[in-house]
């Protein structure tokens, strides 16, 4: 038994696709994410993958870690848990699916590192087909002539989030690159734009909605657009949230999404 490491995430998805396509809407985090680098083709600096083999051969676990980014696990055998931290070195966290949080706060807190709960996040995935937007305006998919747009769009956004490590490239450059980037038009023109990733395991993530000054029915017209546009492409179609953000949990549901997984975000403490 044995963990394997690369920073190239096209071997990462040879060796252990089979295994995060296991369980597709609890890793639908971990899917985006290599399906960006897939998309990306070069590794960014600092990329870190591994996957965890049995004696058989057969993957039993996997990580991916972004630079700037949390560490996102799968699901994994306690013997695989334990030589992580080593392997993973000074993170200042890991994403984790509930189900093995125990078994990980052990691994760290032998290896000499405290984990405490940060925030919890339900995995949230259509089932059915959603209504179409209510607000006044139509959709259309973003083309190159709205990059500018979009790339304004997206700073404006990260100046309200301090501290997100959301990158354009993903947010912005490659949903408009592969048609994924919808836009919600009044009298022509753009007041909202919504992403999604790229499909890996039939799978997907919806992406950051935004409107300028954070007008609210734009923002859900131009979601319920992109959600119609998206079940065309992946039979998982996923949102993620805030476990506690009961109003979001509602108007999710209202679209036609379920809660079918919970991942938690672990951080590291050095007072164990």
């Amino acid at each position: 038994m044995a963990w394997d490491e690369t920073t190239d995430a096209a071997e990462l998805w040879r060796r252990a696709g089979t295994w995060l396509g296991e369980h597709p809407v609890e890793n639908a985090p971990l899917l985006a994410e290599v399906a960006h680098l897939l998309a990306a083709g070069a590794a960014p600096a600092g990329l870190a993958c591994g996957w965890w083999s049995e004696d058989d051969g057969a993957v039993r676990g996997a990580y991916v870690g972004l630079p700037r980014h949390t560490p996102l696990l799968t699901r994994m055998p306690r013997a695989a848990l334990d030589e992580l931290p080593s392997r993973l070195g000074p993170a200042g966290g890991v994403g984790v699916p509930a189900a093995i949080v125990d078994d990980i706060v052990e691994a760290w807190a032998a290896a000499g590192t405290r984990l405490v709960p940060g925030r919890v996040f339900t995995v949230h995935v259509l089932d059915g087909t959603p209504g179409p937007p209510a607000a006044v305006g139509h959709a259309r998919v973003a083309g190159p002539d709205d990059r500018a747009l979009l790339h304004r769009w997206f700073d404006q956004l990260m100046a309200g989030l301090p501290g997100d490590p959301s990158d354009r490239a993903f947010v912005v450059d490659e949903p408009l690159a592969t048609g994924a980037m919808v836009l919600w038009e009044v009298d022509d023109r753009p007041v909202a734009m919504c992403g999604r990733s790229g499909v890996l395991a039939d799978t997907m993530r919806m992406g950051a909605c935004y409107a300028p000054g954070g007008e609210v029915g734009h923002v859900e017209a131009v979601f319920a657009a992109a959600v119609l546009e998206a079940r065309h492409h992946a039979s998982n179609v996923t949102v993620l949230a805030g476990a506690d953000d009961e109003g979001e949990a509602a108007r999710l549901a209202a679209s036609g999404f379920v809660a079918k997984a919970t991942r938690v975000a672990l951080t590291a403490r050095d007072d164990c």
